[in-house]
């Protein structure tokens, strides 16, 4: 084995910054399974969701603990649950399907949280195509499919940005300490 030469130092004298793209971040931490699949989809927010924040969101599964993974567990039961009724809703519509052109990319699974992340964004790609083909034959209206599409991506990004905090700033109920979640201030 060749020993790699040290980084050399810039001219500033400071270390240079090395950045993690999302794959490298993710190689780093023993996962807790360790699966690929192919991921289809249609939608700019699916693709624009893997290459933005699925690795970020997937390591951060990998390390978290106590309060943080009951916190992302109710988080994922509710956007399930509301995933659950969308579908429904729209697939009581009638829909005229039209092609849409789908990418395909590999995905690496790390954690059961980041297989229901993965789940939750094959929905959402459920969503735009079946609002759009309910669209396509004026059974919905195209307010109703920008409210549906946005509310479903808020959904996804919720558990995003739950990712964010480190697992010491939640409490064991899964309430983010120092926020106004975990403070009543006379509110339900």
């Amino acid at each position: 084995m060749a020993e790699q030469d040290p980084p050399k130092k810039p001219a500033t004298g400071l270390r240079p910054i090395e950045r993690l793209n999302s794959e490298e971040r993710l190689s780093r931490l023993t996962p807790a399974t360790a699966s690929a699949t192919n991921h289809e989809y249609c939608s700019k927010f699916a693709r624009d969701f893997l290459d933005a924040h699925f690795y970020f969101c997937s390591s951060k599964f990998v390390v978290a603990r106590g309060g943080k993974v009951k916190a992302l567990d109710e988080a994922f039961r509710d956007a399930e649950a509301w995933y659950a009724k969308a579908l429904e809703w729209i697939g009581n519509k009638d829909q005229v399907e039209i092609p849409l052109f789908y990418e395909s990319r590999e995905v690496q699974v790390s954690h059961s949280f980041a297989g229901r992340l993965l789940r939750l964004l094959m929905q959402y790609d459920r969503l735009f195509a079946e609002t759009l083909y309910g669209l396509n034959c004026e059974s919905i209206p195209a307010d109703a499919r920008e409210n549906t599409t946005a509310v479903a991506a808020k959904r996804i990004k919720a558990i995003q940005q739950l990712c964010i905090p480190d697992t010491d700033k939640f409490a064991p109920d899964g309430t983010l300490l120092n926020s106004s979640r975990s403070q009543n201030h006379g509110h339900a």
